[in-house]
């Protein structure tokens, strides 16, 4: 079955390669970037090693600038509304009262990472533990509190579990992490979790350690002071920090871990809103899926200072492109066909019909259409998009949109 997975992975970065570099390769129209201007950014830490490693392509190949700071997924979208950020990265949409702070600002979401958000432990002797939803959201509710409570040893028979307090470590942050890995306690913990999904994490009573960001969460526990710690974090911070990863049981009843397979098995899983965020389903009934899979997203906006706009066109077509291959060593997973196909029909959307963006290393990018696609034709043809291409985001048409949520899935 993995070897199956590893082919179909391979199979979607080669779709990626193909959408991305498209067959017309470079042409007379391609603009030339200018190297004294900076697109600032900011947010999510989910996204930030990878971002981090596209924008360092881009400035090696192209002299392009593009900065990021991994400030949270709250703070990036503040520092987008207030106009102090040109772009943000965010592990959920805005919310209806951020819509209305944009003032008709139009805007686009460009998934721009899969990954899988880890369950990251420390325990002298034991690196291979396990745990079901309803016993992750027990630990993070504050109801189970020692390593050898009776929940933890049914999920891990034959273990030898101490009998130590667990050490509870949440983000302190408006966090987009935390707000899936609380969505995913509430729609798969079977009641254990009551307070829904919270942007910040309530810290538990007792044992509950608050830190800042995904680097001050995983620090922690990689610290003297994480012996008995728990967090949760994307994958390519605990792998930086060389910290044990559990396995989550999904819904069919098999322990995973996140790596490339499990996450995409998740991934495919989720449903796609008309704005190109996702519906996740973190009761996936696949075989291998991890259930705590989820994408982040890049905000940009649809109208900008022209220079800025190349610089950030062509970082985001790199991005959606060969840097995804680049992303999997960094444990990220490479983002399924579909969102590729969305998020190029978004990204021709800004500055639309300032001319091709120029090719990083040897693969030329997609050209950019002359004009804004305003039908879901014209926006197949001129980005390969599929026949929804995701809608433009107004205020008014957002803050009108109803959330969609159902038993085993939410709105981002």
């Amino acid at each position: 079955m993995l070897s199956k997975r590893r082919a179909s992975a391979g199979l979607a970065l080669a779709v990626i390669s193909t959408l991305v570099v498209g067959a017309h390769g470079a042409s007379a129209d391609t603009i030339t970037l200018d190297k004294g201007v900076t697109v600032n950014g900011g947010g999510s830490t989910f996204i930030s090693n990878f971002v981090d490693q596209c924008r360092a392509d881009l400035k090696t190949e192209l002299g392009a600038n593009v900065a990021y700071q991994g400030i949270g997924s709250g703070a990036g979208r503040s520092g987008y509304i207030a106009g102090t950020l040109d772009y943000a990265g965010s592990d959920v949409a805005f919310t209806p009262t951020e819509v209305g702070s944009l003032k008709d600002k139009k805007f686009q979401y460009v998934a721009l990472a899969a990954g899988g958000i880890a369950v990251v432990y420390k325990v002298p002797g034991v690196t291979d533990l396990k745990f079901s939803a309803n016993t992750l959201a027990k630990i993070f509710a504050g109801t189970v509190q020692t390593w050898n409570d009776e929940a933890i040893a049914k999920d891990n028979p034959g273990v030898s579990l101490p009998k130590d307090v667990i050490r509870v470590i949440v983000r302190s942050d408006s966090s987009g992490t935390s707000n899936v890995f609380s969505d995913f306690l509430a729609s798969a913990g079977k009641g254990a979790w009551t307070k829904g999904a919270q942007s910040t994490f309530p810290v538990p009573a007792g044992n509950g350690i608050a830190q800042r960001g995904s680097d001050g969460v995983t620090n922690y526990v990689a610290g003297d002071q994480g012996n008995f710690a728990i967090t949760y974090a994307e994958v390519s911070f605990a792998n930086e920090r060389k910290l044990s990863i559990a396995k989550v049981i999904n819904t069919a009843g098999n322990a995973v871990k996140p790596d490339t397979a499990s996450v995409s098995e998740g991934i495919d899983a989720a449903a796609v809103n008309d704005d190109g965020t996702l519906l996740l389903n973190f009761n996936a009934a696949a075989a291998n899926a991890y259930p705590i899979s989820t994408t982040s997203y890049i905000i940009a906006p649809e109208t900008m200072d022209k220079a800025k706009g190349d610089v950030l066109r062509t970082f985001l077509t790199y991005g959606l492109g060969d840097c995804q291959k680049k992303g999997e060593k960094l444990g990220y997973a490479p983002l399924p066909a579909k969102l590729v196909k969305l998020g190029l029909a978004a990204v021709a959307k800004i500055n639309p019909g300032s001319g091709d963006v120029p090719k990083i290393g040897g693969s030329a990018a997609a050209p950019a259409p002359t004009s804004a696609p305003t039908t879901a034709a014209a926006a197949a043809a001129a980005t390969a998009a599929p026949t929804t291409a995701p809608a433009t985001v107004t205020t008014k048409k957002a803050a009108a949109k109803k959330k969609k949520t159902t038993p085993t899935t939410k709105k981002k």
